[in-house]
């Protein structure tokens, strides 16, 4: 995606498009679908269908336990980010994503953090019982 510093070898942003929708769509690889989410999502002149796609690649991630897009995902519902606001839901994913962060992912604590802090008492219950039914789908 960022090429490689030093070398022949530059950014190519259709062609790191192309690869990781591939990974995402005949893999189902959960790392894949997350970097395609944000490609959607930040790319230059983005329209409606862009963030659309986007934000279903990065729902499907989500749902695999990529915790990168469990916090992008929580993030944008929490706030309401070009996605109806759903603060349960996004709290739900955030707290997914905290406990799944690396020490050096500093960026998914503080988002969960902010939004703990902001949320009603009714949302934080609600993500709770979400979380809840999630982890036991998860077991079944």
């Amino acid at each position: 995606l960022n090429g490689i510093p030093n070398s022949k070898i530059k950014s190519d942003p259709e062609r790191a498009r192309e690869m990781f929708s591939y990974a995402a769509s005949y893999f189902g690889n959960a790392d894949a679908q997350y970097d395609l989410a944000r490609l959607y999502l930040r790319g230059a002149g983005s329209s409606r269908d862009d963030f659309r796609y986007g934000a279903r690649w990065l729902g499907l991630a989500a749902q695999k336990g990529q915790h990168q897009a469990q916090a992008l995902l929580g993030q944008m519902l929490f706030n309401g980010d070009q996605l109806p606001r759903q603060a349960a839901r996004g709290l739900m994913w955030l707290t997914l994503a905290r406990d799944s962060a690396a020490p050096e992912e500093a960026w998914i604590k503080e988002s969960y953090n902010k939004a703990i802090a902001k949320a009603s008492d009714n949302d934080r219950a609600m993500a709770l019982q979400m979380l809840e039914h999630w982890v036991q789908g998860r077991k079944d």
